[in-house]
């Protein structure tokens, strides 16, 4: 990458003076300054660097430029000092220009880190298999999706697994309220129990269910085959669902087979006990996650004899480690935050390593439809679900929606301003940049065209050399959201991208009389092309050939 060049001749620079050369430089690192006046990158490292050097940072940025300059060739094409101390870099356009014919060298791998033989289990979506899939679940999935992505184009081994809750007492209240469907279908008095699944998505379990064999068997079942029916149906319907969203999974982990009917739990309560970190109270047994940084202890087996919610998480936890991967990360609602404590602290008495675990929270999504929020209640049945949303909008625009923001936020979708038209389509004019790209590229008359001969020292006006400068931010641009999870920032990027484009071939015309400019144009709107279907990719979006 450009900025591991940048960073390796400052580096090299400083290091000639026996001063610095015993500075820590892993600190050493680039931002990209909000003024323009100020260069290209920026440094702060000379004032990270003035405590253990005891100067200020405004003389240390001095002397480190004096080293600087006396470097300098022609891959800078000035450097500066900014108060308090920060070193600005302004690369030389031929520098931009010999980095961009890379772009088209590297193709789909562009922007991709090297493999380092890291695997990574991340967990998402992960509702329970009571209803189907709503828009609260959308976000979830949209994210954790391109937070996989991202990492495995950043160089890990990736696993995708989706934890399916089919054991406890909704999935008895589920098998319950599919026989009332039952009944109801058969033209029988029916009784949703109480606390029980209201919605209509069940008549369609009950439908079929019935044509499976005939009713009078069918109402003969014990209750548990009406839970399993149920639970493989609407298994069955989130992973259609998902595959729609272009979303699939490595690994579909049942709590009732994975942790219940095996020896999980027993064996995972024998391992505390075996720490000291299990105690008895009020007839329970509780977990002394007090002792490893939570706030208080809980309850891991009731008083009945049966395990907690939060002791069958500790087990598929203390299993996720034993799987042997080098990261961890959960995808979870902003609502489990609390539960994020006293997991830790159950890892930790464990001898986990937590340094390997890592969380993603969602917010909520707020639908707003004429207006009005729209509730999302699974037991009452009102709710949205991901089915509805693609009939009316197509996966492309909903899975960028969900990843447009930091999600860490809040986020009303306004299905109405969605429809509005493009301009409140935030990936119209990303895909619509791929498109115009495509059209000008598919011209007949460019078949003559040697690119590997462009002269990219054409291109010089200042709209091209910005958009040299960002496709090259490119890869810097997907190993941080790598390193923070955060596919919004991939979102952000291809939008700023995009209106760069936009306003350059608005007012630049790129086939002209000159031969060698137009290839040099043409090369540089492959190279555009590249990212933007390398990006859009990150966060599963499509990228049409012809809008």
């Amino acid at each position: 990458m450009l900025t591991d060049e940048i960073i390796e001749k400052i580096k090299n620079s400083l290091i000639k003076d026996p001063r610095f050369s015993d500075l820590d430089f892993s600190n050493l690192s680039l931002s990209i300054p909000r003024n323009k006046d100020h260069g290209d990158f920026s440094t702060n490292f000379a004032m990270i660097s003035s405590g253990s050097l005891k100067s200020k940072p405004i003389d240390l940025a001095e002397e480190m430029l004096v080293l600087l300059k006396q470097s300098q060739d022609s891959f800078f094409h000035d450097i500066t000092v900014e108060k308090p101390g920060f070193i600005n870099f302004v690369i030389s356009k031929e520098i931009y220009q010999g980095y961009l014919a890379d772009v088209l060298l590297k193709g789909v791998n562009f922007g991709s880190g090297p493999k380092n033989n890291k695997k990574v289990l991340i967990e998402f979506v992960s509702a329970n298999p009571t209803g189907l899939l709503h828009l609260g679940h959308l976000r979830n999935a949209a994210v954790g999706d391109s937070v996989a992505r991202i990492l495995k184009f950043s160089g890990y081994d990736v696993v995708k697994e989706y934890y399916v809750n089919d054991y406890g007492n909704q999935v008895r209240l589920l098998g319950e309220s599919l026989k009332e469907r039952v009944l109801e279908k058969l033209n029988l008095v029916f009784n949703i129990p109480e606390g029980g699944y209201k919605g209509d998505y069940l008549i369609d379990v009950a439908e079929s269910l019935l044509m499976t064999k005939d009713s009078e068997s069918i109402m003969k079942e014990e209750n548990s085959f009406f839970s399993n029916f149920a639970i493989n149906y609407l298994t069955e319907e989130i992973e259609k669902d998902l595959k729609d969203l272009d979303i699939t999974f490595d690994s579909w982990y049942s709590e009732k087979k994975k942790i219940h009917d095996s020896d999980s739990v027993i064996n995972i309560k024998k391992l505390i006990q075996s720490v000291g970190g299990l105690y008895k109270k009020e007839g329970a047994e509780w977990i002394k996650t007090s002792d490893y940084g939570d706030n208080d202890d809980w309850v891991v087996t009731k008083s009945n004899e049966s395990s907690t919610y939060f002791m069958n998480d500790i087990a598929y936890h203390h299993d996720k480690f034993d799987r042997g991967f080098d990261k961890i990360i959960n995808v979870w609602g902003a609502d489990h935050h609390s539960h994020i404590s006293r997991l830790k602290a159950s890892m930790k008495l464990l001898s986990n390593d937590l340094t390997k675990l890592d969380f993603v929270l969602i917010q909520f999504v707020r639908l707003i439809k004429d207006g009005q929020d729209v509730s999302m209640s699974k037991r009452s049945g009102t709710y949205t679900t991901i089915k509805d949303m693609l009939n009316e909008f197509n996966k492309d625009l909903v899975r960028f929606m969900m990843v447009s923001r930091s999600s860490d936020s809040h986020f009303d979708f306004d299905l109405d301003k969605c429809r509005e038209g493009s301009d409140d389509n935030p990936i119209f004019y990303i895909q619509y940049a791929s498109a115009r790209i495509n059209s000008i590229l598919n011209k007949d008359d460019l078949n003559k065209h040697d690119m590997e001969s462009a002269n990219l020292a054409l291109l010089t006006e200042e709209k091209e050399i910005g958009l040299i400068k960002k496709i090259l931010s490119f890869p810097d641009t997907v190993e941080e959201a790598s390193n923070t999870m955060s596919p919004h920032k991939v979102a952000f990027y291809l939008q700023e991208l995009a209106a760069i484009f936009h306003s350059y071939y608005k007012n630049t015309k790129v086939l002209v009389e000159d031969d060698e400019l137009s290839k040099a144009r043409v090369l540089l709107l492959s190279s555009i092309k590249i990212v933007l279907i390398n990006g859009l990719n990150l966060l599963g979006v499509s990228s049409p050939e012809r809008m």
